[in-house]
């Protein structure tokens, strides 16, 4: 990474280039046609490029924080060195959409931009507006994706008999009374009193049993009988195959 003369007030840049072999260099997309185009757009935006860096013959695939002077940038951004991370297209910084998600994500958490010279990301153009509802759509199908796989996951360990949420610490003996008093036609309220002349205590060691402890008990209890009907269907589904 090289330093660069800078003067304050501006927004600073980092320039950042990148060329995995060297036929890029021969087409036009050489290191130092990449940092002009930068040094142009500074010029004309009123920016000030505080430092370089450049990846030479590193690939898109590797993912941005594993690059060698890409992830220094990175680090400096996140130090409050600079304000803005400009290339002179996107294909420099990512291929892949996954990671195009993390850097601009990277850069939400940082406090800092991503430029993409191609697409003018900033907020004042359409480019700007479309790459952002871009982003944005791939971000909400990803959290429906993810959300999706999490409820069928949890409909298969349901099916399969699997109690779900923290492990109970109620007693056995006091999920079987008051199942037993509820049957018997027993309010919440003598369910309570009963348990506690019983001299069982609570899942917290309590001695008392109120109104609300028994509701969780009774709770706690239903979905034992829910786990343990559903264990024996997907056992029965098991054997008829």
């Amino acid at each position: 990474m090289h330093e660069e003369d800078s003067e304050s007030g501006l927004k600073r840049v980092i320039s950042y280039a990148r060329v995995s072999t060297g036929a890029q260099a021969a087409s036009g997309l050489g290191i130092e046609a990449q940092h002009q185009a930068v040094r142009t757009a500074a010029a004309a935006r009123g920016w000030q490029i505080v430092a370089r860096c450049t990846d030479d013959a590193v690939s898109a695939t590797i993912e941005p924080s594993r690059r060698p002077q890409l992830s220094i940038a990175l680090a400096r951004l996140d130090a409050g060195e600079a304000d803005l991370l400009v290339a002179v297209r996107l294909d420099r910084f990512v291929r892949s959409m996954r990671d195009v998600l993390r850097l601009v994500d990277h850069a939400q958490t940082g406090g800092w931009e991503l430029v993409c010279l191609d697409m003018a990301d900033n907020s004042h153009t359409p480019a700007g507006t479309f790459m952002r509802m871009v982003v944005g759509a791939f971000t909400e199908m990803e959290r429906a994706l993810i959300s999706e796989r999490t409820s069928a996951a949890l409909a298969a360990a349901r099916s399969q008999g699997r109690r779900l949420g923290r492990p109970s610490r109620q007693s056995q003996e006091a999920k079987n009374l008051a199942v037993t008093l509820l049957a018997d036609g027993y309010s919440l309220r003598k369910i309570a009193a009963a348990l506690t002349e019983s001299g069982i205590t609570t899942a917290t060691g309590k001695t008392t049993w109120t109104h609300s402890s028994v509701q969780g008990l009774l709770r706690t209890a239903q979905f034992d009988i829910e786990a343990e009907a559903s264990a024996a269907r997907y056992a029965a589904e098991q054997r008829n195959r």
